[in-house]
């Protein structure tokens, strides 16, 4: 009881406390929101998201999440937009769509996905929600504030990850809610997005059914279980027997010959399940009882991840060398290397990341596994090299963050603040990225070039600073 109560106390408060952090726009009434207005609020939305909740972080599932995302995206009116998605560390099962295109996905909806097309509908039907504008005109035409709105939703979010299992009359009997059910998005959105999503898939190769399969399966368990109905993604993705006809009648009979599943979806799957798994133990049991009846390679993976999870690399190792025997999956090779540093066995680990850098040169979880161990082996030059020549090819803060500590490993101070500002700039942090850029013009290593270069990027952190200060 205790428990439910404050969870009660965290809905009411939250809006406000979350309220604070968000750009107060004005009067929102037939107001569109400004580009840079949204790019603010998604900013906002995203790390106040990051600060409350707990997030999957692991590099090969987010990488596969924004990979799928994005070929869906470049099929989309607007293929030069750069989405993002992440991963919720939540078991509920839901998805969302905040402002400048953040999209949000529960680890609890890829688990109950039966395959990718499924999970591909789902962020299909959001990436639709943004790209036809439904929330930017929901907080535009909406007589509250889009502050408070967006600070709605977030409550939402970050009730579910406190606890997943608080009943429905806690979520519907708080202050949020009751603001979250102003801007739920219509039908006539959800059958749009729904009607885009499908064409979305369809262009990207991907079979659009599955996006009907998995609203269909909702339905049904929802009409047999009054607590599954009750579900976040019920509550804010109304659906009814009619929209899931309507979704399969836009069905064409060339679609059902799209491939609707791949390896590597059901390899992330096992991933999430094991970094959401509360017992190890008992996941690796079940897993060895499939994999005994079936020896497909998912149950198997899903053991020897497990075992890298519970620092046991002598199991995992030899999974994972049968499983590379059958399938030459670079996941199966990164995660050998990983064990081999477990065991210690830190020549093995690098001569096999080395080989994966040159088949896959770049690829964000290969070149961040290898810059670490070459950090750890004191390679600070051969790091700094890898990781600049990286960064040419995509800007990701984990490359600015090991680059930061190979320079400052190497003692190069003023090196290592800048890359730290870039960092921080890149996850939405100006105040942080601008301390540490300030801190940089202070240190006795600095050159010329680069004063020039940080004397300009501090005048352009405090002009977007003082941007964001005019619209709170």
């Amino acid at each position: 009881m205790i428990r439910y109560l404050l969870i009660f106390i965290l809905i009411l408060a939250l809006p406000t406390r979350v309220l604070a952090d968000l750009p107060k726009l004005g009067d929102p009434t037939h107001k569109e929101l400004s580009p840079h207005e949204e790019y603010l609020m998604g900013k906002k939305f995203f790390q106040s998201i990051k600060a409350n909740a707990p997030m999957i972080e692991d590099l090969i599932v987010n990488d596969y999440l924004n990979s799928l995302g994005q070929s869906l995206v470049s099929h989309s009116d607007q293929a030069d937009r750069q989405f993002k998605f992440f991963l919720l560390k939540i078991p509920t099962i839901n998805a969302f769509a905040g402002p400048d295109a953040y999209i949000g996905v529960n680890s609890g909806l890829i688990i109950n996905a039966k395959n990718e097309s499924e999970l591909a509908g789902v962020l299909a039907h959001e990436i639709s929600h943004v790209t036809q504008r439904h929330l930017a005109r929901a907080m535009s035409e909406s007589e509250t504030s889009p502050a408070a709105i967006i600070a709605a939703i977030l409550a939402g979010i970050l009730v579910s990850a406190q606890d997943p299992t608080a009943g429905a009359a806690i979520i519907y009997g708080s202050t949020a809610a009751m603001a979250q059910s102003q801007i739920n998005f219509t039908r006539s959105n959800e059958y749009e997005a729904d009607r885009v999503g499908i064409n979305l898939m369809r262009k990207s190769g991907i079979n659009p059914e599955g996006m009907a399969d998995f609203f269909d399966t909702l339905l049904r368990k929802s009409e047999s279980n009054n607590e599954f109905s009750q579900m976040e993604f019920l509550r804010t993705h109304p659906l009814s027997s009619t929209r899931v006809a309507e979704a399969r009648n836009r069905l064409k009979p060339q679609d059902l010959k799209l491939p609707r599943d791949s390896l590597d979806f059901h390899l992330v799957k096992a991933r999430i399940e094991v970094l959401s798994s509360n017992s190890l133990d008992d996941y690796i049991a079940r897993k060895r009882a499939t994999f005994e009846q079936r020896h497909d390679i998912n149950s198997e993976y899903a053991m020897a991840f497990a075992y890298i999870q519970q620092n046991k690399p002598k199991q995992a190792i030899a999974h994972l060398k049968h499983l590379i025997s059958i399938k030459n999956h670079p996941w199966f090779q990164l995660d050998l290397a990983r064990a081999y540093q477990i065991k210690h066995q830190y020549s093995e680990s690098l001569k096999l990341l080395e080989k994966l850098e040159k088949l896959y040169p770049f690829y964000l979880p290969v070149t961040a596994d290898l810059s670490r161990l070459l950090i750890q082996q004191h390679q600070y030059k051969g790091t700094i090299q890898l990781l600049r020549q990286a960064l040419q090819h995509k800007k990701h803060p984990v490359l600015y963050q090991l680059l930061a500590q190979a320079y400052f490993s190497n003692g190069q101070i003023a090196a290592a603040l800048e890359n730290a500002s870039y960092q921080y700039e890149l996850e939405g942090y100006n105040r942080l990225a601008l301390q540490q850029v300030e801190n940089a013009l202070k240190q006795d290593d600095i050159s010329n070039p680069m004063q020039q270069r940080l004397e300009s990027r501090k005048k352009s952190l405090l002009d977007e600073l003082k941007q964001e200060s005019n619209l709170y």
